[in-house]
C-alpha cells in the first residue's frame, strides 16, 4: 500500500509541474496583438476586448487570442459581424484562433480560475488565410453547447451552416 502511494506522488508532481510550466510559458509568451490600421469598421460588429494574446512558437505562427464580448451579442448577426471585424483587424496574421468569452476578467486571466473561465467561454473564431478556412462557433447562452451555432465563413463555402436548427 505504501509503495503504491510513493509511485503516485511523483507522477502527480510531474503532472502538476508540467501544467505549471505550460501556463508559465503561455503567460511569458504573451505579447500585444498588432492590429491592422483599419478605417473599415463595421458599426454592426460588437466591441471586443483582448484579454490575452500570444503567437505560437511552432511553424505557421498562429495568433491566439482570448477576447471578451458583451453577453447580449451572442446572436448570429453580431457574431458574423465580429468574425468579419477580427478578419480585418488582424489582416497581417496568416492564422488566428480567438476564444470568445462573455467576461473580460476570465479572458484576461483564463488560468487563474478554471471554473470561472469555463463558465464564461462561449465560442471560438478560427481563420486560416492559407487554406481559406474561416468559421465561428458559439453558444447563445452560458448553459448551451459551445458549438450550438456554427457558421462557416470559408472562402470556398457558399452557404453558412448551422447543425442545430
Amino acid at each position: 500500500m505504501r509503495s503504491n502511494m510513493k509511485r503516485k506522488r511523483p507522477t502527480m508532481t510531474v503532472a502538476v509541474l508540467s501544467l505549471f510550466l505550460i501556463f508559465a510559458v503561455l503567460a511569458g509568451a504573451q505579447q500585444a496583438a498588432t492590429k491592422c490600421p483599419c478605417n473599415d469598421i463595421d458599426p454592426k460588429a460588437p466591441e471586443y476586448r483582448i484579454g490575452l494574446a500570444s503567437h505560437s512558437a511552432k511553424k505557421g505562427c498562429e495568433l491566439y487570442l482570448f477576447i471578451s464580448v458583451d453577453a447580449t451579442h451572442f446572436v448570429r448577426e453580431d457574431m458574423v459581424a465580429l468574425a468579419h471585424q477580427l478578419n480585418r483587424d488582424f489582416c497581417y496574421e496568416k492564422r488566428v484562433s480567438a476564444i470568445i468569452l462573455d467576461d473580460y476578467a476570465a479572458a484576461r486571466s483564463p488560468f487563474r480560475n478554471i471554473k470561472f473561465y469555463l463558465e464564461a467561454e462561449r465560442g471560438i473564431y478560427k481563420l486560416n488565410r492559407e487554406s481559406g478556412e474561416q468559421y465561428i462557433k458559439f453558444s447563445t447562452a452560458r448553459d448551451k453547447p459551445k458549438d450550438e451555432v456554427v457558421i462557416d465563413l470559408s472562402t470556398s463555402s457558399k452557404t453558412n451552416t448551422n447543425p442545430h436548427p
